[in-house]
């Protein structure tokens, strides 16, 4: 079985982890107000030889500057993801990271030195007020 992505405009193949991804790009593009444009999916990080599941810009500094950094998971692999997750980061510095593994999303980001989170995913509005 294929999907399609509708933010690459290619079909690819219905993984699990990619069954998840696929469902929540749906989700940003559609109720969660995420500007499709904006989106990047498997996105190939150089330096580190790595593509990030999804990376979601937004307008800044007179050019495009990382907002928020996904990564995805068919089921839930706990620490593994959150190093994962840390490390692309390192390179990124996105303001806002979120794990999702299967239908459960985590959302973190620092607050006056301190790690602040919700277990979902903010709409595009809610990270952009959070800046």
């Amino acid at each position: 079985m294929r999907l399609f992505d509708p933010i690459r405009c290619l079909t690819v193949e219905a993984t699990p982890e990619e069954i998840v991804r696929q469902k929540w790009i749906r989700a940003m593009i559609g109720p969660l107000g995420y500007p499709k444009g904006l989106l990047s999916v498997e996105k190939e990080i150089p330096q580190l030889k790595r593509r990030v599941d999804v990376l979601c810009y937004t307008p800044g500094n007179g050019g495009l500057m990382p907002l928020l950094l996904i990564e995805c998971k068919a089921e839930d692999e706990g620490i593994v993801t959150e190093k994962q997750i840390l490390g692309y980061n390192f390179t990124i510095q996105a303001p806002f990271l979120c794990m999702i593994q299967g239908d459960q999303a985590k959302t973190f980001w620092k607050d006056q030195n301190k790690i602040a989170s919700v277990p979902f995913l903010p709409s595009y509005i809610q990270l952009i007020a959070k800046l």
